[in-house]
């Protein structure tokens, strides 16, 4: 590079790659708050939705009874699956209790609660070696799990291996969300319930505005960059003009001297 060539060319090209890394930072940005932004929207229609499920008491009694799948290899299918008989549901007190053995080697554990959405309490395993730990759950309390999708499920970690014959049980309380809305847990609930749910759309709201002004941001970053671009392909134009011209090989000498002066 030439170099006589002015700093501000220098400058500019400096604050270009300013003005690139900053649109860089906008467009992740923006992009992580678009996402979160989905994710709020996700969730509050996940908490309408089994507001609306509440409605409906008329579920097969099957849906309310544990299941434990085991994975002996080729993942969790309906054909490992252990059942528990009606009784281990009592919908007077809302109490499940199910003994389970394991029929064979397994690489995992699942718990299935039941099939609808639902809030889990006070759940225990008798094996110490065990533990559930919720998938898809909500933990509103130390022993309270809220489930609002249709299919709850827990994971059962262990620190020894699920081998064959292994035996234990587990006991909670089970309360499917559409059967006990007029019950004081159920209003309960769906009070927290509905807490969340307009701290959830709250917080949308509030990211959108962070959205909204990223955006506008980046718009602005976008058009400062592209007038620095446009200026500096001006400059650039100007500048090779003047080295092709008369005036600029006439005063070579005069240029050399001054380096000369100065080094």
């Amino acid at each position: 590079m030439n170099n006589d060539v002015p700093e501000t060319l220098a400058a500019a090209r400096s604050r270009a790659a300013d003005l690139e890394q900053q649109l860089k930072l906008s467009d992740e940005g923006v992009s992580r708050l678009a996402q979160r932004c989905l994710e709020l929207e996700q969730q509050v229609l996940n908490y309408q939705a089994a507001l609306a499920r509440h409605g409906s008491d008329n579920e097969p009694a099957a849906l309310t009874l544990p299941q434990l799948f085991y994975d002996s290899g080729s993942g969790y299918s309906p054909r490992e699956c252990l059942t528990v008989a009606e009784d281990a549901y009592d919908e007077l007190t809302h109490e499940v209790s199910a003994v389970f053995t394991l029929p064979t080697d397994a690489r995992a554990l699942r718990l299935d609660p039941g099939e609808l959405a639902c809030c889990v309490t006070d759940l225990s395993i008798s094996d110490e070696r065990l533990e559930c730990r919720a998938m898809n759950g909500i933990q509103l309390q130390e022993d309270c799990l809220l489930f609002l999708d249709v299919d709850p499920n827990l994971t059962v970690c262990s620190t020894v291996p699920f081998a064959a014959g292994m035996k234990f049980a587990v006991t909670y309380h089970y309360y499917p969300l559409g059967r006990f809305q007029h019950e004081q847990p159920g209003k309960a609930l769906l009070s927290a319930l509905n807490t969340i749910k307009l701290h959830a759309e709250a917080e949308k709201n509030d990211v959108l505005e962070q959205l909204q002004a990223a955006l506008a941001e980046n718009t602005r970053l976008n058009n400062q960059l592209t007038e620095l671009q446009n200026s500096r392909a001006a400059y650039e134009d100007s500048l090779e003009n003047l080295y092709e011209s008369s005036s600029w090989r006439l005063t070579a000498p005069l240029r050399a001297l001054r380096r000369l002066l100065r080094g």
